[in-house]
This record gives C-alpha cells, structure tokens and sequence, in this order.
C-alpha cells in the first residue's frame, strides 16, 4: 500500500474525530480513540488495502467508541448536564424524544443478524458507499446492494409493526 499523505491523515483524523463526537464521544476520548487508530493502522499498514484503508480506520475508530461505551456500562455517552444547557421545555422534550427514538432504532437493530447490523450502521451510520463496503467485508458489490436492500425491508417491516401498535 502506498502511505497516505500527512494531509490526508489529518483531513481523515478530523472526520474521524468530528464523527465520534457526533455520535455523544466527549473530545478527549475521540482524541484517544482517533490516535490509538491511526497507530493500527502503521502498525497493519502493509495488509490493509490502499482503497480500503478509509474504510478499515474508520471501522477501527468506530469500534474502539462501541467498547468504550460497552466498558463504562452505557450504550451513549451524553452527559445529563447537556439536558440542562437551554431552560426550554421543549429543548429537554425535544432531546429525551431523541434519545427514546435512538433506544428504539437500538433495540430494532438487535432484532436483526450481526452481518445486516454491520451492513447498516457502516452504510447509514459511518456512511460508507457500497464499494467502501464491500472491500471491507470481502464481498461483490452486487452483494452488498442486494443484502441492504433485503435488510432495509426487514427494517421497514419491524418499524411498521412497532408503530401499528401505537
């Protein structure tokens, strides 16, 4: 693989850090999260494809976020003060209805296999294309499309179901 620039490293190291602090990463952890990536990523540098290599930090980085909420015993990291930051009812609804529709999305996702979970959350979530994932996963592209397509009706079929009921 030919190294990438120091460019492209910082361009990716602040997608990468702005993407974990998106999904409720405080800044010092995605800083840990971001540098402990890129050190993989040398360290494997030769077995990781140069077209996947984007792909590979990412999932890395996004990975490393999942354990670390997994080892502090909750699923986010949002801090309750943030609840606090605007005195306005509907600012504190508006968040706890955010959080509620997140902690159904999660369970949703759970009903689903490991392979259309990943599917998912590296297409929908870390927005990877369709060739990004498929070099991840090893498999056609065509495989890639056919299997999102099936898990996005899946996925329609449970939310569906679940707002029937209400």
């Amino acid at each position: 693989m030919s190294k990438p620039s120091n460019e492209e490293i910082t361009r990716l190291s602040n997608d990468i850090y702005q993407k974990l602090c998106s999904m409720g990463a405080n800044p010092e952890d995605a800083k840990d999260i971001v540098q402990e990536s890129l050190y993989r990523a040398f360290l494997n540098i030769d077995g990781i494809h140069s077209k996947a290599f984007k792909s590979w930090i990412y999932k890395v980085s996004i990975n490393q976020y999942y354990d670390l909420c997994r080892k502090n015993g909750s699923r986010t990291m949002i801090e309750f003060d943030e609840f606090l930051l605007d005195s306005e009812e509907n600012h504190v609804e508006e968040s706890v209805i955010k959080l509620e529709e997140k902690n159904e999305y999660e369970q949703v996702l759970h009903q689903l296999k490991p392979l259309e979970r990943q599917l998912i959350k590296m297409k929908y979530e870390d927005e990877f294309s369709y060739k990004e994932i498929s070099e991840h996963l090893n498999l056609k592209e065509s495989n890639v499309k056919t299997y999102l397509y099936r898990t996005r009706k899946k996925l329609t079929s449970f939310f569906g179901g679940n707002h029937n009921e209400k």
